[in-house]
């Protein structure tokens, strides 16, 4: 990372570095994100850097670059939170409201304005730009592949290790029902259902394929136990939830207005394919 570090600009239009550089890593971000760093935790973070730029006007802008041991977690700690639309700048991106974010690699970057929005915006873009060129990229989950493509939402797709992000995601319990921790990759997933309404796909990959078998017989106890054995029950708001467990992995369909479109969703997980597992 110091090679990354030492070629950032020190000066972007007429915004200038100062004051010193900061580092804060696992034992420390919390005095950096109060109340944040719990999220970034739950991935494979390892640092953060800050670097802090000021106007003549004394107007501030914040970059932040986390490095997050993984390009998969760079895009996780992305994908968890994303709201806007493209902005163009590294593997995935978005601006509003005077935050750009990307993740390129292993990394995801921040930067932000503290003052006035439209004077800052063209600082930020070229910071922006200037920091991606720095980056190699990196390659997504390998799980993305297993999700079925018919109606898909592609930027509604978030990875994550931890029940942590998916109950912010969506609310399922506030125990840790499927057993969710370092070592299981999880995808949440947005689809357009034929009459226009959206339903949530979860997928989840275990370590082994008894951890699998653990985790769906619990989460059917508990969340949905008339569904036993068939892992489909139609819930308090009439809509359908449907869940399957294949080899390592456990599939779930949540808010499916159909009975057999979330049992079709459910078809289209591929076991058969030569790299599950």
């Amino acid at each position: 990372m110091n090679d990354l570090y030492q070629a950032l600009p020190d000066q972007i239009l007429n915004w200038k570095a100062y004051c010193k550089d900061e580092i804060y890593n696992r034992e420390t971000i919390f005095k950096y994100i109060d109340g944040g760093g719990e999220l970034y935790l739950t991935y494979g973070f390892k640092q953060v850097y800050v670097r802090r730029y000021v106007n003549p006007d004394h107007e501030e802008i914040i970059l932040d670059i986390y490095d997050m041991g993984s390009s998969a977690d760079a895009f996780g700690i992305f994908s968890v939170e994303r709201e806007g639309e493209e902005a163009g700048f590294g593997q995935g991106s978005e601006y509003g409201g005077g935050l750009l974010r990307f993740w390129k690699g292993r990394y995801f970057v921040s930067i932000i304005a503290m003052g006035d929005e439209q004077k800052s915006k063209p600082a930020i873009l070229e910071l922006a730009k200037r920091v991606a060129a720095l980056i190699e990229p990196g390659s997504k989950p390998s799980l993305l592949k297993f999700l079925p493509a018919e109606g898909l939402i592609e930027n509604k797709i978030s990875y994550l290790h931890s029940y942590i992000p998916l109950n912010n995601l969506y609310f399922i319990a506030s125990e840790n029902i499927l057993h969710l921790g370092p070592k299981t990759d999880c995808l949440w997933a947005a689809y357009r259902v034929n009459n226009g309404q959206t339903a949530y796909f979860l997928l989840i990959k275990y370590a082994d394929q008894r951890k699998a078998a653990e985790a769906y017989e619990n989460f059917i106890k508990i969340y949905m136990p008339e569904a036993f054995p068939s892992g489909l029950a139609q819930m308090e708001n009439k809509k359908w939830t449907a869940a399957k467990v294949t080899k390592n992995m456990v599939a779930v369909v949540f808010e499916s207005p159909q009975k057999k479109w979330a049992l079709k969703l459910l078809s289209l997980l591929n076991p058969q394919k030569s790299d599950f597992g």
